[in-house]
C-alpha cells in the first residue's frame, strides 16, 4: 500500500510531523512518499498511490497579508482535475489538521472535506492538554479507544457544508467541536483528523491508532 502525503506551509514543523507520520503508517504496511510541491498531482503521478494524505496548509493567505508574499497559493486546474479523477477512483483521503484550510481558492474541496475554516469565525484554543471524547464504540475507527488527554492544537468553528457525524469530539468555551469524522465523496472514503499540530500528536498511543485505522479505512482496508 502507498501513500502520497502532501506536506508542508506556515506555522508548523511538517517536515517532522510528516515524517512522523510515515512511520506511524509504515507499521501497519503503509509506505509513504511526501512532496512539499505538487508537480506530482499537476503529472498524474497521483494515481500510482492509494492514499491521498494532507498534512499542510496551502491556502491563497489573503486574510493573513503578512504572509502572503511567502505563502500565497492557488490550486492549479491541473491539480484540481488529477484530485477529482483520484477519488473517482475511490481512492481514499487522510486530511489533517490545518486541511480546513487548505485550497481556499476551490469550492469543491469544502465538499470534499465536509468543512473549511471562515475566518473570522473559526478559531483555535492554543496548544495544551485537550481532552478527547469519544462519541461511539460502534465504528472500527474508534474500537476500544477511551476517552483521552493530548497535548495539540485545538481547531474550533469550522463551518459544515452539510453535517457530519464525528467519532470524536473535544469540549472548548461550552461548546463541543468535531475533531474526527469520517464522509463518503462519491466512491472516495474520507477521514479527517483534527490533531496533528506537532511531533508530539503522531507520538500519542490513542492518535496513532487513530492514523493507521482512519488510513486503512480510507483505502477500504
Amino acid at each position: 500500500m502507498k501513500n502520497l502525503t502532501l506536506s508542508g506551509g506556515v506555522a508548523h514543523d511538517y517536515p517532522a510531523t510528516s515524517a512522523a507520520l510515515a512511520l506511524v503508517l509504515r507499521e501497519v504496511g503503509v509506505e509513504s512518499d511526501i512532496h512539499e510541491d505538487f508537480a506530482v498531482v499537476e503529472s498524474g503521478a497521483i494515481h500510482q498511490y492509494d492514499l491521498l494524505t494532507l498534512n499542510c496548509v496551502w491556502w491563497t493567505c489573503d486574510q493573513t497579508p503578512d504572509w502572503r508574499n511567502e505563502w500565497h497559493f492557488e490550486l492549479s486546474e491541473a491539480a484540481r482535475r488529477e484530485f477529482l479523477k483520484f477519488f473517482a477512483a475511490g481512492k481514499g483521503l487522510l486530511a489533517l489538521h490545518c486541511a480546513t484550510i487548505c485550497f481556499d481558492d476551490w469550492p469543491e474541496y469544502r465538499k470534499i472535506l465536509g468543512a473549511w475554516w471562515d475566518w473570522g469565525y473559526s478559531s483555535h484554543a492554543p496548544f495544551g492538554d485537550r481532552a478527547m471524547h469519544v462519541r461511539t464504540d460502534a465504528h472500527p475507527i474508534v474500537a476500544g479507544i477511551h476517552d483521552f488527554t493530548i497535548s495539540d492544537e485545538l481547531y474550533t468553528n469550522a463551518r459544515i457544508t452539510d453535517t457530519v457525524d464525528p467519532l470524536i469530539d473535544a469540549e472548548w468555551e461550552s461548546k463541543r467541536h468535531p475533531i474526527l469524522w469520517l464522509r463518503n465523496y462519491g466512491p472516495a472514503r474520507v477521514c479527517y483528523n483534527a490533531l496533528g499540530h506537532g511531533v508530539e500528536a503522531f507520538e500519542h498511543p490513542a492518535n496513532r491508532l487513530l492514523l493507521q485505522r482512519g488510513a486503512m479505512w480510507a483505502m477500504r482496508k
